[in-house]
């Protein structure tokens, strides 16, 4: 296996990671705290009146250093809470899968470089709605 491909599926699972990290702790998390409450309607209008303290949603609870899901999902929600350069990161590494994939002329990896690139975006202009101001403030608490 040549360099440049090797290169470019490291860059593969880079973004399938950061957006998989973010959205375990955006999407995630709003789901956890949504099953804990009861409150479906909260998904339209997430708030700490509504669902509480998003830490509370994590199961187990955040008491223990040793518990593997307060360090997942901690991480999770502080790249969920750093949008900005989360998805900065993540338009930079779908531009260089796309350069890797356009030298080696491979069409599913260009396409797929693509797609990352428009659910960054995608990501980056929902955070700007009034809806993604009221997710952040909520996930941020």
């Amino acid at each position: 296996m040549n360099t440049t491909r090797r290169r470019g599926r490291l860059l593969d699972a880079a973004q399938w990671a950061l957006l998989g990290m973010y959205l375990l702790g955006s999407v995630g998390v709003l789901l956890l705290a949504v099953v804990r409450t009861g409150d479906w309607g909260a998904l339209a209008d997430p708030g700490l009146e509504r669902l509480g303290d998003p830490k509370d949603a994590i199961p187990f609870g955040w008491d223990s250093v040793a518990n593997p899901f307060a360090w997942i999902i901690g991480t999770a929600r502080v790249v969920a809470m750093l949008i900005i350069p989360a998805a900065a990161l993540g338009v930079i590494l779908g531009g260089l899968a796309l350069s890797a994939a356009a030298r080696e002329r491979d069409r599913r990896r260009i396409a797929r470089a693509v797609l990352f690139i428009a659910a960054w975006l995608l990501v980056v202009a929902v955070a700007f709605t009034e809806y993604g101001d009221k997710f952040s403030v909520w996930l941020a608490d």
